[in-house]
């Protein structure tokens, strides 16, 4: 893996990524981050900071996977971060302008809608509070870097049709959703990692240095606790995504967290499936 066409392709996504972060913050001074402390988000607020002030926002119930790593994250005092820890009672309160936000956009309500939507109106809400105006996602590192368990059952020509159509999908099932919760909160939300030129550059990686397959036991040191086992092979999922956090500074502890989606997270999943089987909203 080190050789120059690797350098290479490293320090070209870095520029890319860099210069698409740039493009959506623009003028704003201060700018915040949708941040579920997982390598996508925070490479993101990395490349950010060199260009205004950002603000980290991570929502969750309190004692969550998203939140223990945030405040861990928060005590380094890299970035400045905001916690919002949310309860039942809260997104009971809110749950009417989420589903509203979601008819009025034509969203389906489904329990995945729901439970996703929740953090990122709370963070975009507190965020207006705040006086922000632009935020920046994460989304698309998945799609783009092979981040889904599923992936790893396919050989490469399956994954990269799928990474394809997932992104060629991400807009109608992820991205307008997260959008919507925003604009509500007088928030714009931005997706840098689909900047045309980044995308453009990405998705032509080879495909080894995105799901990386570790043979004969030799696995870089600084990753071995992001391993998946799938029919006895070994697989480093978004590689080349967590060797670029390396580069741009991220704590290691959290370049070696695995995925975990961010309702999941955030356990806002836990919150919306007991509201449901109350029957305070249904779908």
């Amino acid at each position: 893996m080190e050789n120059i066409d690797y350098d290479t392709i490293l320090l070209n996504l870095k520029n890319l990524l860099s210069y698409s972060v740039e493009q959506a913050i623009g003028s704003e001074k201060e700018t915040g981050v949708v941040f579920s402390a997982g390598i996508d988000s925070t490479v993101i607020a990395f490349l950010a900071k060199k260009f205004c002030n950002i603000t980290a926002y991570t929502v969750g119930t309190d004692g969550c996977e998203d939140i223990v790593f945030a405040r861990k994250f928060e005590k380094l005092d890299l970035i400045n971060t905001k916690i919002v820890v949310i309860t039942e009672n809260d997104v009971e309160n809110e749950i009417k302008n989420i589903v509203k936000i979601l008819n009025d956009n034509k969203i389906e309500i489904t329990r995945l809608n729901l439970s996703t939507a929740v953090p990122l109106y709370f963070a975009s809400k507190k965020a207006n509070e705040d006086c922000i105006k632009v935020m920046l996602s994460g989304q698309g590192a998945d799609e783009i870097f092979g981040g889904y368990a599923r992936y790893l059952r396919m050989c490469d020509d399956e994954r990269e049709d799928a990474m394809k159509r997932d992104i060629e999908n991400a807009y109608k099932e992820n991205l307008y959703r997260d959008a919507a919760m925003c604009a509500f909160n007088k928030i714009c939300l931005k997706f840098p990692y689909l900047e045309k030129n980044f995308l453009d550059c990405a998705m032509n990686i080879p495909m080894e240095f995105k799901i990386y397959e570790v043979k004969n036991d030799e696995c870089p040191d600084e990753f071995a606790e992001t391993i998946d086992i799938v029919e006895g092979k070994k697989f480093i999922r978004k590689f080349i995504l967590r060797k670029l956090g390396v580069n741009v500074g991220v704590p290691e502890f959290i370049v070696k967290r695995k995925k975990k989606a961010m309702q999941y997270g955030s356990k806002s999943e836990k919150i919306i499936e007991k509201i449901l089987k109350e029957g305070k909203i249904s779908v």
